[in-house]
């Protein structure tokens, strides 16, 4: 069984990404750390404080892969439904 993350709505992750309930964001914002370049696959993996992994790829808008590196801060909108990356954004 998957935890309800809002707490009231026990069909909220069968919802669209969409259709998130009332008051809840469909996305949400993460910090993350880049640990992993993987060139041959252009994919980048961050990580963030909890400790879950994303994959960012050339088709990630708002990141330059060739421009990243090890130890970067990457702030990520991610789905909550399913999480994946929709864009990110180097920070410093």
């Amino acid at each position: 069984p998957t935890s309800n993350v809002t707490g009231s709505d026990p069909n909220y992750w069968i919802r669209g990404v969409d259709e998130a309930p009332q008051g809840v964001a469909a996305t949400r914002q993460v910090e993350t750390v880049v640990f992993a370049l993987i060139p041959e696959f252009e994919q980048v993996k961050v990580r963030d404080a909890e400790g879950h992994v994303y994959a960012l790829t050339r088709k990630t808008q708002g990141v330059d892969l060739l421009a990243l590196h090890e130890g970067q801060r990457v702030l990520c909108t991610v789905t909550r439904r399913l999480p994946r990356v929709l864009s990110a954004e180097a920070v410093g």
